[in-house]
């Protein structure tokens, strides 16, 4: 009786002051992996950061990898087009989508600068990603899902920004498609 209560109250003082992680729903068959919420929010505040500023770039690191549904649109972009190198193809249910990977920080940059132009001073959120856009994340992605995996939503577009947890660059930008 004596080792249950004191198991009981180690477990009640423990959750008391554990991290809160938001959880979301995860659809069967998805590998999703969650980052602790401080990580999380300071991913949603470099995104802000980098969004406000023009001369900010704490994001853009050498590689981002853009997907095939922004890079539709941004492959249309003639200083985003001149990217050299990086060419990408996504089979996606036996289609083949062509996306962009950046090899150097100066083009992560224009890809970033186009975004932001792209925003421009409209309103917008960051939040955590839905089942519709985790099941379209996972069907053009080869690897297990790590948080900091957030939504950029404007009115028009909601962008997904997968951000590596080690450094905190961007690792993927694109857009979830319309239904």
């Amino acid at each position: 009786m004596k080792i249950n209560l004191t198991l009981l109250l180690f477990l009640i003082f423990s959750t008391s002051f554990g991290q809160t992680v938001e959880k979301i729903t995860i659809p069967k068959g998805v590998v999703y992996n969650y980052a602790k919420s401080e990580l999380v929010e300071k991913a949603k505040q470099l995104i802000e950061g980098d969004l406000k500023d023009d001369s900010n770039y704490a994001l853009s690191g050498k590689i981002m990898i853009i997907g095939p549904v922004l890079w539709n649109r941004f492959k249309n972009i003639k200083k985003l087009n001149e990217i050299e190198g990086g060419n990408t193809t996504f089979l996606v249910d036996n289609d083949k989508l062509s996306g962009k990977m950046t090899q150097d920080v100066e083009d992560t940059k224009k890809v970033w600068d186009e975004l932001r132009k792209e925003i421009g001073k409209d309103n917008y959120s960051i939040r955590k990603a839905n089942e519709r856009e985790l099941r379209y994340y996972w069907s053009v992605i080869s690897f297990d899902i790590d948080e900091p995996l957030l939504i950029l939503e404007t009115k028009k577009h909601s962008y997904i920004l997968n951000i590596l947890k080690n450094d905190l660059k961007v690792m993927w930008l694109d857009e979830v498609p319309r239904r």
